[in-house]
Parts: structure tokens; sequence; C-alpha cells
């Protein structure tokens, strides 16, 4: 059943490109399922020889494996083109000898008569040279590249013409090529140079066969059976000459000894081919010895490493090939080098008179990369007709044969006057785990003189791609779209005859042109033969290639594809994966294939979706996990491979399996293009190439891309886009929207599916399809573009363009393939882009040329707003070079206009750094605010931003976040301009280095311009109706310690902002400060007077006592003024409640101030540690300063304090205060001198009493005066301090004269006991004595009074004191001293 997943998200473009990429990857690993030459003819080890041919599947029957195909062309003939009619003139010339041969490097045939030479185009008879400069019969001839570096760069190639006589090397040049032409080599009007460029002497040794290697070496056959190599150079050296011939058959040092003394002629030297990619020479002599040579890893070197003589090779042939006739191993006529790109372990085929091929190894498997060691028969591969039940006649007395790349042609004469060509080829037939060919015989006009392939210049692969590939090339079908059909030439005595071989495109192409149609049984066939998904590529190669003259063939092919390419479909059957997955519906199990109208057994599963992993397809499998291959297989996997395994995915539900099974039609564009993109597809797309400039060696990043690669993919890529976009039919069943995920299925089902269940499911399985093809048709839009911006980059020097990415960026590009530059290098080509836009504002070249080219290309890349973004930058640019002023502004608001408008998010800071950089200030204002508008339509950032900035509301986070980004540039502007106008870059420093003094940097603002910048930007900011920018700008104003400037603003968003700021940060106590002040200066006093109590009753640390103390006087302050102005009842009570608090917190700073006396300077610990700090932290109530901490800690003063504000008495509690103050000020200076005692407690005594002395009750003057008196009398203290220190504290003298008389009079035995009964009488005479000398202590009214009590209390202490004994000396100095002062204050 299907099971809806509504909350499934839609996929994003890179999903989408994701899952494209991954179909490219899964079809690429597909292509590469093929194996090796070895591999195909089961060859396990270079020493266990195999054998092939004796079965009818080496040469299948189409026919008889019912294919619907009768055959399949292989070869076709192209046309016939006679020789030169000045050539036939010439063979009634001819006295000795006659030979003709071909060039195909130059498209060349030749012919030689007698000592003239003749070369002319074999593919229309013109352009006839010759050369008669020679007197001798011309014996051999041959076309070599030369060596670099010797010969002018105009002798593209050597002619090498052996005689009798003489070897000499002739100079090839050609035209200059015509224009429009490609330019390669060979092409244009073919000169040979007259006079031979070297001429060395054969020493009569007859010289049969000339091969030369790439780099230019030249090998000959010697008739007397030797290898010889023509050495030249371009100067004399001290022991060689110029010129010289080597054999390599006998010494090193044989040039010396003439060939005269040599009679070796037994078996002479027919044929040299030699491997160029292995640097290997191979040679054969006329009765089949084979002989190898190794030219070293360089290909400079020379060593024979072995030789098969013709009867070793048949007895080995026999002895693999035992049930066939030993003769038809007998006399070779052909060896072909097997190149590196062919196979790794084979290395050699010989072909037998009889059609035999032999296939050697110089090595043994597995190393390949090691020299030339042996040469030993690996397999034997008989030709067609040898199975048991063929019926095609064997070849036989073969006299010409040619091979390469899987292609075997052999010549075998028909009769006395013509010959019959057998073509045998495994195009058909890839991807097989074994080799199988198809066959075909045609007629040759005349006997064949010579026969090659025509070199036709492939298009260069990437040097990426040459890197990585490390496996011989793929099967022709993978590359027939990009790749010319291949073409052989067989030169005759009428002529040359140029043959077509026929790839299965062609096949297609010429069964559709034979049927006039797709509805033909042989086009079905075509389909049966190569598996449905293939053959669909197949037939798009031709729809999306065929030029207009053949659009009858495209449209056909077109139809073909529709008709064959099948519906995505559900497979519900049991998957059996061990089986055999070939690619084609022919091979070695079965002939048999199902019905045209299903999809057969054999043909492809490849699975999109399962259970187990939803919305995806499989990944690549370039590395399958141990015991896996992969579930869809291009290639039948190896005997190794073939077993069961557990595929992910492909889940059994119940007895069904459940997946969904792509249609020909999807994969076919899949496979498709995934080959046009193999050679880009996972190559880097950038080489380094070093680069020696004045300031050194320099690295440059160059593409790995020829323009001709690029432009040649691009146009397939371009022409399979339009085929898509053309063709509607894959989207029949209405709109699909590429976004949607793929859908998921239960994993588990119970008893098999109904009908109706079935069709839903069914589909489900084609709108996957079309929604797949829908992510290819977005991923070839992307590669388009990709393309064609690389193509555009090429152009303009590519390696200038990536010099301007930064380095990260280069290194990112340096290790980026292709795939993922199309798949996630979006940003990478947007850099790429920047550089090559800033290249032409660097030059000062107009952008619109490359913006409108760009905008053509690559319009996903390159959009109408980066177009917009491009233009704007280029009036930047200008503005910054333009004097006119009026001019410069109108670019300036140009640009930003153009800015404004577009409609992606910008670039905000390069483009507010390009504003900063022209000092265009409010540009980057303007466009701020423009773009944080734009960012969020909705205003999702201020709901955020109200309701506390929720984080489940992760969508309003995110415009707000984006929304102060852009107000961030504002900012920092800001910052930077309120630097630059207060910093003095002209004050005296320290210079970094000696010299003159640096010059002023051109670039920094000065102060007073900046000082102005930063005053017209504030203003023009402060304009703004966007309430989130000034919340950001506010916060910016408290981030740098400039919040003082709130206060100078004024704006509606001021208030708002502190309010919230106070409400969310409760503990943000600058906040709070500021908004107190903001309400003072708009004179809202109340609030705040409410502010300022709030924060001096606030818990926390950050507001010290003394700070709480200062904002109770302010709240108070502002509470007056309050009241002043609206007077009002419960103003006048929070005024009196902040006064009382007031005096609460100085009670607290006193008992703070208390403890820390008494503590001192040690740290305190534990709890006391814990009550300071609350000191600190909070505002105490009475109660708790007085238990808690003065009475706790026996704070005296503190304790008076707190009994006073809290208006309680108890007249013993307050003299015990007192005495308690005066015993601690005694105690506390008893290690200082007396005076200094007395002078500190004094001056302590009386700061502390002059609070209390008009407040009778809280200062008991008459208790104080009786204990310092005793304190005094026991430390012999002056007797003048204590009532000094009372008329300093402010008590009248006629009281302090009252207290000390009722003292005295009191008799108290206290005196007594000190021994000092007239202690009191000493003070008494000096207050008194005080007095009379400074009577201005008493006001003038009360003088006379206070005089007459002073005598009255003189008389009375004379009398005292004369009743005394006279003996005491003291007695009798005080009556003497009272006397005195008797008569002084008589006087007053």
């Amino acid at each position: 059943m299907v099971s809806m997943m509504g909350s499934i998200p839609p996929l994003t473009l890179q999903d989408v490109l994701d899952s494209a990429g991954r179909q490219i990857d899964k079809h690429l690993q597909e292509d590469k399922n093929y194996l090796d030459l070895s591999e195909l003819l089961r060859i396990p080890s270079h020493n266990q020889p195999t054998q092939s041919g004796l079965m009818d599947i080496d040469y299948p029957s189409l026919l008889e494996a019912g294919m619907g195909l009768e055959g399949l062309t292989e070869m076709t003939s192209v046309k016939r083109v006679p020789l030169p009619p000045e050539l036939v003139e010439q063979f009634g010339r001819m006295q000795c000898n006659c030979m003709m041969g071909l060039f195909p490097d130059i498209e060349r045939a030749w012919l030689t008569i007698d000592s003239d030479i003749f070369v002319w185009k074999y593919e229309d008879g013109t352009d006839l040279a010759y050369f008669d400069g020679l007197n001798d019969t011309i014996q051999c001839a041959a076309l070599v590249k030369p060596k670099p570096g010797i010969f002018q760069p105009h002798i593209q190639y050597l002619l090498c013409l052996a005689t009798a006589v003489d070897i000499v090397l002739l100079g090839v040049s050609f035209a200059k090529p015509f224009e429009g032409s490609s330019g390669e080599l060979g092409v244009g009007e073919m000169h040979l140079l007259p006079d031979p460029l070297f001429s060395i002497p054969t020493d009569n040794t007859g010289i049969f066969n000339i091969a030369g290697a790439d780099n230019g070496r030249i090998f000959m056959a010697g008739k007397d059976g030797c290898l010889y190599e023509l050495a030249y150079q371009a100067e004399d050296g001290w022991f060689s000459r110029k010129c010289r011939k080597i054999n390599h058959s006998t010494s090193k040092l044989s040039f010396l000894v003439p060939s005269i003394f040599n009679f070796s002629e037994d078996d002479p030297l027919e044929q040299i081919c030699i491997d160029n990619s292995r640097n290997i020479l191979y040679a054969r002599s006329e009765k089949g010895t084979i002989q190898v040579f190794d030219l070293g890893d360089d290909g400079k070197g020379m060593g024979k490493v072995a030789a098969l003589s013709q009867n070793t090779v048949m007895t080995h042939a026999a002895a693999v090939a035992r049930t066939v006739e030993r003769s038809n191993f007998k006399q070779i006529v052909h060896l072909a080098v097997i190149t590196k790109s062919e196979s790794y372990n084979i290395h050699l085929v010989a072909v037998t008179q009889s059609g035999v091929r032999l296939y050697f190894t110089t090595n043994q498997f597995g190393s390949s990369k090691g020299r030339p060691s042996l040469l030993t028969l690996v397999h034997v591969r008989l030709p067609p007709g040898f199975s048991a039940s063929s019926t095609t006649q064997r070849p036989s007395n073969i006299h010409m044969a040619y091979h390469h790349r899987d292609t075997l042609m052999l010549v075998a004469p028909q009769n006395d006057d013509n010959d019959m060509l057998w073509a045998i080829s495994s195009d058909s037939f890839p991807f097989q785990n074994q080799l199988m060919e198809t066959q075909m015989t045609l007629p040759v006009d005349g006997k064949t003189w010579a026969m090659c392939e025509s070199t036709t210049p492939l298009l260069p692969l990437p040097e990426a791609t040459k890197s990585l590939s490390s496996r011989p090339d793929p099967p022709s079908v993978v590359t027939q779209h990009v790749t010319p059909p291949r073409r052989f030439i067989i030169l005759s005595a009428q002529g040359s005859h140029i043959l077509q071989k026929l790839r299965p495109m062609e096949q297609l192409q010429q069964l559709l042109i034979e049927c006039q149609g797709p509805d033909a049984d042989e086009v079905k066939g075509f389909f049966r033969l190569h598996r449905i998904e293939l053959a669909c590529a197949t037939c798009l190669a031709i729809a999306c290639s065929r030029p207009l003259a053949e659009q009858q063939v495209g449209d056909w092919a077109r139809m073909a594809f529709f008709m064959y390419g099948g519906e995505a479909q559900y497979n519900f059957s049991a998957p059996s994966f061990g089986g055999h997955m070939g690619a084609a519906n022919i091979g070695p199990a079965s002939f048999s294939s199902g019905p045209m109208g299903s999809v057969p057994a054999s043909l492809s599963s490849t699975v999109i979706y399962s259970p187990t992993s939803h919305g995806t397809s499989f990944a690549p499998f370039a590395t399958p996990m141990p015991g896996m291959q992969p579930a869809h297989m291009s290639t039948p996997a190896p005997h190794s491979f073939q077993q069961s395994f557990y595929q992910p995915g492909l889940t059994s539900l119940g007895s069904h399996s459940q997946e969904v099974i792509y249609s020909g039609k999807h994969n076919g564009i899949c496979i498709y293009l995934s080959r046009i993109l193999r050679p880009f597809w996972d190559s880097q797309v950038t080489t380094e190439f070093p680069c020696q400039t004045p300031q050194g060696m320099v690295t440059y990043l160059t593409s790995s891309y020829s323009s001709d690669n690029i432009t040649t993919t691009l146009e397939l890529v371009r022409d399979l886009l339009d085929f898509m976009d053309f063709n509607s039919r894959f989207d029949s069943g209405g709109p699909v929207d590429s976004m949607m995920p793929v859908m998921q299925f239960q994993s588990r089902m119970v008893g098999p599916l109904d009908e109706q269940t079935k069709k839903k499911l069914q589909a489900e399985a084609q709108r996957q399809e079309k929604i797949s093809l829908q992510h290819i048709q977005d991923m070839l839009h992307r590669v388009e573009e990709v393309l064609g911006l690389w193509k555009v980059l090429f152009d303009h020097q590519f390696h200038v363009i990536a010099s301007g990415l930064t380095k990260d960026q280069q290194n990112q590009l340096r290790s980026m393939s292709f795939k993922q530059l199309v798949i996630s290098g979006k940003e990478m080509c947007n850099s790429l882009i920047t550089c090559l836009i800033n290249r032409y504002l660097d030059d000062n070249a107009t952008i619109d040329a490359i913006s409108k080219k760009l905008r053509e290309v690559c319009p996903s890349l390159y959009s109408s707003d980066d177009a917009t973004c491009s233009k704007a930058n280029e009036l930047l640019q200008a503005a910054r070079v333009n004097q006119n002023q009026q001019e410069k502004r109108k670019q300036l608001y140009e640009a930003l206009r153009l800015y404004k408008n577009v409609n992606t998010p910008l670039q905000l800071l390069a483009v507010c750094s390009q504003f900063a950089n022209i000092n265009f200030y409010e540009g980057i204002v303007e466009l701020c605010l423009t773009e944080a508008r734009k960012l969020d339509p909705q205003d999702l950032a201020s709901h955020f931003y109200h309701n506390g900035e929720p984080p489940e509301d992760t969508q309003g986070f995110q415009a707000y976040y984006h929304r102060m980004e852009c107000y961030k540039c504002i900012t920092e502007i800001l910052g930077y301009l309120w630097s630059a106008s207060v910093s003095h870059p002209q004050a005296p420093s320290v210079p970094k280095s000696p010299g003159p003094p640096p010059a002023p940097d051109p670039s920094r603002v000065a102060a007073p311009q900046a000082d102005q910048y930063r005053t017209d930007i504030l203003r023009m900011a402060l304009k703004s109706e966007d309430a989130l920018f000034h919340t950001s700008l506010y916060d910016w104003f408290f981030i740098t310690n400039n919040s003082q400037k709130l206060l100078e603003i004024q704006t509606p968003y001021v208030e708002a902002y502190l309010k919230r700021k106070t409400q969310l940060h409760s503990g943000n106590v600058e906040a709070l400060d500021m908004l107190w002040k903001y309400y003072e200066k708009i004179q809202n006093f109340p609030a705040a007077a409410k502010i300022l109590s709030q924060l001096a009753e606030r818990h926390s640390m950050d507001v010290p006592l003394h700070q709480r103390i200062e904002y109770l006087s302010r709240a108070i302050m502002c509470a007056k003024s309050s009241t002043s102005r609206i007077m009002s009842a419960a103003g006048g009570e929070f005024l009196h409640e902040l006064e009382e608090k007031m005096e609460v917190a100085r009670l607290q700073l006193q008992v703070q101030k208390a403890m820390a006396k008494s503590l001192g300077p040690s740290i305190p610990h534990g709890d006391t540690r814990g009550l300071l700090v609350r000191l600190d932290s909070e505002l105490l109530d009475i109660t708790t300063l007085y238990e808690e901490y003065a009475d706790r800690f026996d704070l005296s003063e503190c304790k008076l304090a707190i009994v006073h504000c809290a208006g309680l008495y108890d007249n013993a509690l307050i003299d015990n205060l007192w005495q308690s103050i005066i015993d601690k000020d005694f105690s506390t200076n008893s290690a200082a001198a007396a005076q200094v005692r007395v002078t500190n407690i004094s001056n302590h005594l009386v700061s502390v009493a002059k609070i209390y002395v008009n407040t009778e009750r809280y200062f008991p003057v008459a208790f104080i005066i009786r204990h310092l008196e005793q304190k005094s009398c026991e430390l012999n203290f002056d007797p003048n301090w204590v009532f000094q220190a009372m008329l300093d504290i402010g008590v009248a003298p006629p009281k302090l004269l009252e207290i000390y008389d009722r003292m005295f009079k009191s008799r108290d035995p206290y005196w007594q006991t000190r021994q000092k009964p007239l202690h009191l009488l000493v003070v008494l005479m000096s207050f008194l004595t005080h007095y009379s000398n400074n009577p201005n202590i008493i006001p003038t009214l009360e003088r006379r009074r206070f005089s007459t009590v002073c005598l009255d209390a003189v008389s009375s202490y004379l009398v005292e004191l004369q009743a005394r004994s006279s003996a005491d000396q003291t007695v009798r100095r005080l009556i003497s001293q009272f006397k005195s002062l008797q008569s002084k204050l008589e006087r007053l």
C-alpha cells in the first residue's frame, strides 16, 4: 500500500542536482564495467594460455539467435578513388620495380616506379607530389616523425627512402592551411624538399621495411636479418657522426664494420612494428621469427629481450588448440601491437595465413608497468568457421592483415584478379564477459597492395582526464557520439578503396534508412540485440547530432526512442541477482529473448527508491561493499563476482519485491548524458602551470579543458537539452514538480497485491520517472551554463582571472572536479564571474557587452540582479576617478538606485566597503535600511523582538539576524568615523624604523571631515522610521560606551527602548541609569524618582552603598521637584519615604565604615565577609542594622546613632553607650603619648558629641564629664582638656560650671580613693581661669551674672580649702590661685 508522507520537505535545487549527479555517477560506473582483453579471452595467467573461436557464441549468428536481424553491417564502402591519370602514364616507363603504400598520418598514398616516388591524396587523388632525385631503384619508403629540436619548424615529417645503395631522409612540409581549417599537421599542399637532409650508404644491406617511433627514432629491417637504426643529430660529435646506421642485432659498434662482411641473409626481417605506449619494438622475419626489443622507459634505449621462432610458436599454439590442425598456425603474415589503451596484459597479436590470431605478452600479468622480460603465447583465437555447427567459410591464404582497437581485417585472394576482405569486430557486443565478434566479407577490386586505417585526429582529452585514465579505452559505443567513424583505406592498382567501420550508432542509422522508419522488425531486432536503454542512448546520439541534411534520420531515431523505450514500472517479481546480467540480450547463457512489448528479464533494473533509503538514488558503485556488485550493471560480472548477494533497498515484502524500474527512455537519457560528460565529470577543472617571472616562479591555474573540448561538449549538451525541451511526451501526464520528494512506501505487506494497488504503484512509478527526468533536465541546464561560463573564462585568459581569486578559493578550485563545480560549485562560479567583471573594471572598460554575454550563457549563475550589480559597480569605479563633483554625485546615486532595485540579497559588506572608499556614507545608510526591509518584507523580526525573542520562533530569529547584519554595516561605519574624528595622526610617536617619516595614508579621512560625515549620517539614520534599526543603533551606543549619546537624541523610540532594556535585563544598571536621566531630561520627575529609588533598593553587587545613597539623594531632589510643581498626597508620602530611607542608608554607611575600621586591613572570612558584602548589595532596615551589625560587633557609636534615629530612650543604655565610646577611645590610643592621646580622644569625642549636643536625652553631659574626669584623673592627663572638649562640643560655660560644682559638692569618694581629693578643684580653677582670660565665651549681657556666680563659687572653694590642713603644698597653691582668680573676676 502507498502511504503518503505529507510532512516530507520539498527538495532544494541542491537536492535535485545531487540526485541527477548520482544518476550520472551510476551510469558512468556502468560504462567502466568493461573487461580487459585478457579477461574477455579468459586468460587467467601469462603461463596458462587459452583458446577461443571453436564455439558458436564466439561468432554468434544474429538470425539464429532470434534477434530478427540477418546480420549487422560491420563495414561499408564509402567511395573508390582511381589513381591520378598522371601516374598511369608512369607505369609505362617502369624498368625495374614499382611499389605502392599509404601514409595515413598525412592522408596520402605513394607509388614508387624505379627511382622516383609519387605521393597524392588518397581521398580525392589530388595534390600529386614527386621526388626524382635518386639514381637507384627505391626498395622501401616510410614517413616518420622528425626528432624535436633538430629541423626547422616547417619540416613536419621526414620521408625515408631506401635504395640498394643509399638511405635518404627528405623533409616534408605543407603549405599554409587554408583559412578556417583546423591547422592540423598534413593539411594543405604537400612539398618535398629537393635536397636530402641526410644520406647514408646501405653497405650493401637491403632495407625492406622502415618504421618510425613517435620520438623520431627510425628503425629499419635488413635483408641480412638484422635490425638497424638510422641515427641522426644536429651536429657531428666527438665519437659520432651527424648521421649513422646502427646495427642492434649484433654489436653497438657494428656501424664501424661494413655489412659487406655480414653474410647472414638466411632469414631477412620483413616487418617492424613499434608500441609507442610501452616503448617496445617487435620484428618479424620472413620465416616467422618474432623478436622483442626494449626501447627503455624513455624510448631512447635499446636491448633485445626475447625471440620466438615460427616452429616454437606453432608448437605452443598447437599445444593450446589441440583439436585444430597444426598447419593453421603456419606462416605468420602480420604483427600488430596492442597498446595500453587496448589492453594492459596483452601486448602483441600475430596473424597467420589462415586468419588465426596469436596473442602474446611480454610481461607477467599484473606487471604492465615493468619493462618487457619475455615473449609468451597466451591465447589462440581461431577465425570464423571453426565451430562444429558453423556454415561459414573459413578464411585462407591471407596475404595481408590489419589489427587495431578490436577490429581485424584480413585480405585473401578471391581469384587471380581480385581479393576478398574479411572484417571482424566486437563493437556490436560491448560489455560482455567474453570476446564475441561479428564478421563479414567484402569483395575488393584488384589485388591489394596496401591497407591501413585513416588516422583522423580525435578530440584531445582534457589533461586531468589523461592522468585519471588507468584502464584501456572503453568500447566504441561509449564514445561514438563524439568520435568520427573509423575509416580504412585499401590501395590497389585500380586506386584507393575507402571503407567505413560501422558502430552501433551507424548500424542503427543504416537500419532506419533501409527500413524507411523505425517500425520494422530489423529495428526491433536492434533493440533486442542491445539492451533497451543502450539502444535508446544510441537513438539519442543520432537524433541529437544529425545535420539538417539528415533530419529525416534524426526524426526516425526519435520515433524509435519513444516507440521502444518502454515505460517506468514496478517489478513485482522476486529478483534474482545472482544470474547473468549481460549488456545485450545475447550471450553464453541463452539465445532467447522476451517479446518486444515487455521488459526482458536481462534488461536493467535500475532502482531509484527503496524502503531503507528514503528519497535518494543509490550511491555510485565505485567501491562496492565486499560480497556486493552493482544492482544495475552494463557489463556482466566476472565469474568471481557471480554470486548471490544482499542488495540494500531491495527488501522482500512478503512474497513480493517492490522496486521502481525506470524505462529505457529515462536510462537512455542518463547514459547518453553521462557519456557526453565522461571526459569532464571526475576530472580536475584546473591544472597548475609554473611560470618564471621577474618576481620569481609563479604557479598559475590554467583550464584543464581546451576550447575545442568545451565547444564540442557544449554543443552535445545543448542538442540533448533541445531534445528534452522539445519532446514534451516525457510530461504527457501533466506538470510535475521537480522539487517534490520521492514517495515513501510501506516496507511490509501482507498477501498478494490486488490490481488496483498495482495500478496505483504503476502510476506512482511513472510519476517518479517524470520527476527524475526533470532533475536530469535541471542538471543539463546547469551543465550548459557551467560549460558556457568556462568557455567565456577560457576566452578571457583563464589563468589571469583565476589569479584574482583569494588563496583559499584558489586552493578550492585547484582540487575541484567538474562534477563538484556543477553540483555544488555555484559560489565558485560566482567568484570567477566577479573576477572576470573586475578585470574589465580594472581596465576601465565598459561591462555592458560581457554582462550581456554572461546573461545569455549562464542566466542562473549570472542573473539580471548580478548584471545590475555589475553595472552599479562600474558606476562606482567611474565615480572614484571622476573629478566633476556634480557628475560624481549623480553616478553615486545612480549606483545606489541600481543596488536598491536588486531583488536578491546583496553582498552588503562588499558594497558598503566600496561606498566607504568613495566617502559615500549616506548611501550606506540608505542601502542598508532598504536591504533590511527587503530581507524581511513581513516584518517578522519586529514580531520576534517585541515578543521577547522566543527561541522557538526560528523564522523570526532568522529575519531578526539578517536585519541586524544589515544594521551592523551602518554602526561599523559610524564606529570608523567616530574613531577617525577623535584620532590625531599628527601626534608625536616613536617611529617604527629609521628613515624619513611615513607618508600620510591617503585613504584615511581627516578628523574634521570624519566628524562632519559622522554627524551627517547619524542625523540621517535617526530620521529612519525603522524601530528595529533604532534598537540596533542604541545597542551599539551601549556597547561602545557612548550611551550618554542617547540623552542627546530626540526620537520617539528612546523611551520604549530603555524601558524594554530594563524589563528584559533587570540587572542592567546602565539602562536604568540612562532611563532616569532621560526622564529627568524630559522633566518627568516622578518617573525619574521612582527609577532612582528602584536603583537604590535593588539587590545586586554592581551598585555600592555610597552610590545607593547618591541615588536616594537624587530621588529626593526629583521628588521635591515634582511635589513643588504638582502637590499631591501620594507625592508627599513618597518623598517622606525617600527621606526615611536616606536616614537609614546613612546609618548603614556608618555601620559599614565602623566595621571596616574595626576589622582593619585583615581580610574577613566566613559569615563576617558575607555580612560586609550584604551592606553593599542592599539597603537594610534599622532593626537588622542594630541586631546583626551594631550590637553583634559592639559598634557603640552606631548603636547610639540607631537608637537616636529610632527615637528610643533608655537612660542606662545611653549612659552605657557613651561610656563604651569613651572607653574604646582610651583603649584605642593607649600606646600614644599622653598629649597625643588627649588630642585624639578630644577630637573624636567632639565629632561624635556634636551630633547629639542639642538632644539632652542622648547626650548625658554630666555623666560624660564625670567619666572623662575620672579617666583623666587615673591617667594624670592635663586638667584642662575635658572642659575644653566640652566647650568645643558646644556645652554652655554656665552649664559646665554647674556640673563641675555639683560634682565637687557631691563629695564623691572616688577622688579620695584615687588620693586626689582636690582634682575637681584643680579643674574648676583651670576652667574659671580660662573664663577670666577669655570672657568672650559668655555673651556680654550674661557676663556679669555669670561672673557673680563664679565669684560665689570661688568664695565657697576658698572656705573649703582654708578648712584643710595648711601644711599641704597643693592646698596652699590652690588658695593662692583662687584668690588671684577672685581678683580677676571682680575686675570683669
